[in-house]
């Protein structure tokens, strides 16, 4: 009956050292994937230019009219005219 008290208190360690292990694969994992999604999204905010067909994070469509700071204006399908912030924008698609 000692025995199995052994057993139960080195599997525990076990199985804590593997949490841990796991835990911090995790962080640095998702701390290059955060890492690489900024720079993404900092480049296509940077790049923007009149011409560009964009995407919204909404999955809204349009063109990019110009560019003035951190209001861009993009013309829409049915022909209007929206202001939105330029790290609204999602996606350049060509």
């Amino acid at each position: 009956m000692a025995d199995f008290g052994a057993n139960v208190l080195a599997s525990s360690v076990a199985l804590i050292i593997l949490l841990a292990v796991m835990g911090l694969v995790y962080y640095f994992w998702s701390k290059a994937n955060i890492k690489k999604k900024s720079k993404y999204f900092e480049q296509i905010h940077t790049e923007l230019a009149p011409g560009q067909v964009v995407m919204f994070a909404g999955g809204i469509f349009g063109t990019v009219k110009s560019v003035n700071g951190d209001k861009v204006e993009i013309k829409v399908r049915s022909g209007a005219i929206l202001d939105v912030s330029r790290y609204a924008i999602q996606e350049i698609s060509k």
